[in-house]
């Protein structure tokens, strides 16, 4: 029987988001998170718990870290990538030399941590989690935001619910679950940035306080994720 999939409950779009955060920004809960997703991973491969992975175990440690992007459509299965069993175990074999840096025969988990590294940021460095919210154009990003809120079962519904998710999560700095006032103006000029570049009506800096407030019915100066996301459909997506 094969093991549960981790896929880290995102949608497809946002695991890009998500693993480009890890890779290049150190200090995000993203990095955080994926790093113990691979220790993990690695700790689940270490048979001898000895803090190592052998080649023989090395395929296993390859298949399970596979299946997340898997999941979501971003790697091919194996019987596409290979047509006999004994390619794949060429392939792996010169995975396992290229990870194996100080040639012991065995992997260690910072090599392991270097090499899903920087393998991530080749596979996703042209590819965009948010096309049409980061790089459509100023109809596109309307249409798209119109479609969003207006048809909730929609897919831009369901990519905008993710985006604004990465917003609260990411500006949740001592993760909560709540964003604070202190947090809330740095997570507001973020989130805006792809309005005020296709210069579209957006909030003054000077109403961030007022409209924290207004959806703050327990003026405890916390905003929750329901809150956060109905504040930024009626007070920016309904007024482009």
């Amino acid at each position: 029987m094969s093991c549960p999939v981790n896929t880290f409950n995102k949608s497809k779009e946002d695991f890009i988001w998500f693993v480009k955060k890890a890779v290049t920004d150190k200090k995000s809960y993203s990095h955080s998170e994926l790093y113990h997703s691979l220790l993990k991973l690695f700790v689940d491969a270490d048979t001898n718990k000895d803090g190592l992975v052998s080649k023989a175990s090395f395929s296993k440690l390859i298949d399970a870290a596979a299946a997340m992007p898997r999941a979501y459509g971003y790697a091919p299965i194996d019987s596409e990538l290979y047509k006999t069993e004994a390619e794949k175990d060429a392939a792996r074999q010169k995975m396992f030399d290229s990870m194996d840096l100080k040639s012991t025969g065995v992997i260690t988990f910072d090599e392991w941590l270097k090499f899903c590294h920087e393998h991530i940021a080749a596979k996703t460095a042209t590819m965009d989690p948010h096309p049409i919210i980061d790089a459509g154009s100023v109809d596109q990003y309307k249409n798209f935001i119109k479609a969003a809120v207006e048809t909730p079962t929609s897919p831009e519904a369901v990519e905008l619910y993710w985006y604004m998710l990465e917003m609260f999560t990411e500006h949740d700095t001592d993760k909560d679950g709540i964003i604070k006032m202190s947090e809330f103006p740095a997570m507001m000029n973020e989130f805006l940035t792809t309005a005020k570049k296709h210069s579209l009506t957006t909030p003054a800096e000077g109403d961030y306080e007022t409209m924290f407030k207004k959806y703050d019915p327990r003026n405890d100066e916390r905003l929750t994720v329901d809150e956060w996301m109905s504040l930024a459909k009626e007070e920016v997506f309904k007024k482009f």
